[in-house]
């Protein structure tokens, strides 16, 4: 998920989006006349953006800090272990390496702005720095504070617009500017201390299929950050296409069967949702680091449908599992909205219960 992530409390993995959030990592290889980067540097990339998406996080650190180790003046391998940083914190739903995550954000960006001067790294000075930033408003979203979340994510989408004015090469700059530009648009009744947002939807949705298909490393990126966006704009046989598609690439990947998981409740192909929901919840809760945040939403997404299909009893010991949790005071607060709606659920199955006595 890019800065402006859908409203709705759902789980945001690593990949994504999670959700969102605008800068999700993406390996680039330019083209035209913007210089390349190194080799080394370029398959360094390749190889953490690669170890993120199979779930190895292990390996995808100890490739950033090699990165880092033989270009220790360069923004990429900072930047690459604030990507593996934030993914864990977004694969677990926790805060606990904030401050890791912005020393590297901030070391990206200083790294970038000490090359600035150099005539053939500019454009990709920029684009680091740009994306640092972005990182920054993304993470900030994620705990929904808004006025910073827009602050740092204007600064970085702002860095991105003028290396697309500027003419760069730079193919998958587009993807950032694109998921910025949807999710402002989309959240325009919520940002009312933002007046005359234009509503920029449908070109982004566009910018983003494009790149799906067009950019070099970007597709998947773009295939998280359009699931989230089709389901946020009710288009489920689209997002449960893209998910569909990633699947086959990526089979068992949590973030798609969630992406496929919420496409189906919305076409209420129930079965099809609860065919996934319960591994989903049996490979979570084996996490080592589980705080109930996302088994909560899994469960309450299966509540919903015993609900749903008038499966009372069911929905009652659903809704029972997550009460009987025990949630850290952040993440209970984060909650807030999910628990209110297990409240309502438990409410509706126990009446549909005493009715059929």
């Amino acid at each position: 998920m890019n800065m402006f992530f859908c409203m709705t409390q759902q789980p945001v993995f690593r990949r994504s989006s999670s959700a969102v959030l605008f800068f999700l990592f993406c390996a680039v290889v330019p083209a035209g006349t913007t210089p390349p980067l190194s080799g080394e540097i370029h398959d360094g990339i390749l190889f953490v953006n690669e170890k993120i998406y199979q779930d190895d996080l292990d390996e995808a650190e100890s490739e950033a800090k090699k990165i880092i180790r033989r270009n220790p003046d360069h923004p990429a391998g900072y930047f690459c272990m604030a990507v593996v940083i934030d993914s864990w914190m977004v694969r677990y739903q926790s805060d606990k390496k904030e401050d890791e995550f912005y020393r590297y954000c901030d070391l990206a960006i200083e790294k970038g702005e000490k090359i600035l001067a150099r005539r053939n790294q500019k454009e990709w000075a920029n684009f680091f720095i740009g994306s640092a930033d972005g990182y920054k408003g993304t993470y900030e979203a994620r705990y929904g504070r808004w006025i910073t979340a827009f602050r740092y994510g204007w600064k970085g989408v702002s860095m991105l617009m003028e290396l697309q004015a500027s003419g760069s090469s730079i193919p998958d700059i587009d993807y950032g500017i694109g998921c910025y530009n949807y999710w402002r648009s989309a959240l325009m009744k919520m940002l009312w201390w933002m007046p005359g947002i234009e509503d920029k939807r449908r070109e982004s949705i566009e910018l983003l299929y494009k790149t799906r298909h067009e950019s070099l490393y970007c597709r998947t990126a773009a295939s998280i950050a359009l699931i989230d966006i089709l389901i946020n704009e009710k288009q489920y046989e689209e997002a449960l296409k893209i998910a569909d598609e990633e699947l086959k690439k990526y089979p068992d990947v949590l973030i798609f069967m969630w992406g496929k998981v919420r496409a189906s409740y919305g076409l209420q192909q129930y079965g099809e949702a609860i065919s996934l929901i319960i591994p989903m919840i049996r490979k979570t809760e084996l996490d080592v680091y589980d705080n109930h945040y996302n088994t909560t939403m899994y469960r309450l997404y299966l509540a919903r449908i015993l609900l749903a299909e008038k499966k009372h009893t069911q929905a009652v010991a659903e809704c029972t599992i997550i009460n009987n949790y025990a949630f850290e005071p952040k993440i209970r607060r984060r909650l807030d909205p999910a628990l209110a709606e297990v409240k309502s659920i438990q409410k509706k199955a126990l009446q549909g219960m005493a009715k059929n006595k």
